[in-house]
């Protein structure tokens, strides 16, 4: 069996080939009948009829068939799918299947001669189903993303138009929270404009691009105008209105915001350096204890002139209220000061301690030093003989004088007897003083 198989092989392939050749010039002389198929995309017409009943479809399965037909041998080669045109008539639906029958057209007269027979679509009907159609209208949402240059805050967006219509299935209209534009203001110093493309949201604010080819909107783009300002830093100006309670002090204001950041125009910024919190607002008569109120702080701005988008506007403010206390400081008279002494007279005082009363507060009497208070009594235009002055003293700021004692002091002129003396020992006494004098 080898050596046939084997022998006069080349005779053999000669053969082959010889009997291939007489097949090729059998066909090309015959050119019979073959049957060929082509994948067609398929289109659906009439869409009008469905978007009148407010419907739209959507195509179950493919949206392809395979058109079958038959041509000679030497024109197949010529044939390819896009010489047929299959299409579904909506105007054919049967809405209890939701199938449409799939007509297949070709395309032009020299191909529609190469074809024998009718061509052939499998499957021959296309399934479509179909839902309400919706359109609804959306407020475009400026997406503001980037950080404008240091000193700057982004202002307010405008968007013209400010609103849009969408129209789709209603699960697919369904599934979109909101509308919106992507604004980016990295670095900007002035105010920013142009034209944004309209981008579709869900509820959790992410952009669904898959959902823009199932809806059309009105309109695909919008114009958008972001404003900068400028950012100043003011502090808080706290006017006080009123008066506290007899034997009480307004010791000052506390505040959980001391200053805040305003935004505007740079020329209306230029005019404000605080911002005043007023006494209407910041009362304290008759208080017996802390104040303690909650003002709105945007409300107190001028106009043209807003918080920061970050900024606390409410601020917690104490109006402090302290008791007064009373202490009794008492003084050696042999150390107070005469005020309009007379060197004609002498002036001996008849009590050795006065005193007078004050009123503070308690950390300030506490810290209050011996020398801090200058006493002195005015004698200015008493003659000989007993008084009663009343004692002055100079206080430091905030301590107030409740009361002094009176200082008894007798007044003699000089070298005149004093109380208790006569002017005959008092004569005795300086002639003894004399005579001592006079002695060796």
């Amino acid at each position: 069996m080898k050596e046939k198989l084997t022998n006069n092989l080349g005779l053999k392939a000669l053969s082959v080939a010889l009997a291939i050749f007489a097949w090729f010039m059998v066909v090309d002389v015959v050119n019979p009948l073959v049957e060929s198929s082509v994948e067609v995309p398929i289109e659906i017409i009439n869409e009008d009829i469905l978007r009148k009943a407010n419907l739209t479809y959507e195509v179950v399965g493919k949206k392809t068939v395979t058109v079958t037909y038959e041509s000679r041998t030497r024109d197949r080669y010529r044939i390819t799918s896009g010489d047929f045109y299959a299409y579904a008539d909506l105007a054919n639906l049967y809405d209890v299947t939701g199938s449409i029958p799939v007509t297949v057209e070709i395309n032009s007269r020299e191909i529609r001669g190469m074809i024998e027979g009718t061509p052939v679509a499998k499957p021959g009907v296309v399934r479509i189903q179909t839902e309400e159609l919706q359109r609804k209208k959306f407020d475009v949402v400026p997406h503001i993303s980037g950080e404008v240059e240091e000193g700057y805050a982004i202002g307010d967006a405008q968007i013209r138009p400010q609103q849009v219509y969408v129209t789709g299935p209603v699960s697919v209209v369904g599934q979109i929270s909101s509308v919106g534009v992507e604004i980016d203001m990295t670095g900007a110093n002035a105010d920013l404009s142009g034209d944004a493309k309209v981008a579709l949201y869900d509820a959790n604010g992410n952009q669904q691009p898959d959902l823009m080819s199932e809806v059309s909107l009105s309109r695909s783009e919008v114009q958008y105008q972001v404003g900068v300002l400028r950012v100043k830093t003011l502090g808080l100006d706290f006017q006080i209105a009123g008066e506290v309670a007899e034997g009480y002090r307004f010791t000052g204001v506390d505040s959980d915001i001391k200053s805040v950041q305003v935004e505007g125009l740079k020329s209306v910024l230029a005019s404000v350096s605080t911002l005043v919190v007023p006494g209407e607002l910041l009362n304290i008569e008759g208080a017996t204890s802390d104040v303690t109120v909650e003002v709105d702080l945007a409300e107190l701005l001028p106009d043209n002139i807003s918080m920061t988008r970050d900024a606390v506007t409410t601020a917690a403010i104490t109006l402090r209220v302290e008791p007064l206390e009373q202490r009794i400081v008492t003084f050696a008279t042999n150390g107070l000061q005469l005020t309009g002494a007379s060197d004609e007279f002498d002036y001996e005082f008849q009590e050795e301690r006065a005193s007078v009363r004050i009123r503070g507060l308690k950390e300030d009497l506490d810290s209050l030093g011996p020398g801090a208070i200058t006493c002195r009594i005015d004698v200015t235009g008493l003659g000989e003989g007993p008084a009663s002055v009343e004692l002055q003293a100079d206080l430091p700021e905030g301590f107030e004088r409740v009361g002094t004692d009176r200082v008894q002091i007798y007044i003699t002129r000089k070298g005149a007897a004093g109380p208790g003396e006569t002017e005959e020992s008092t004569e005795e006494e300086e002639s003894g003083t004399a005579e001592e004098a006079m002695e060796p």
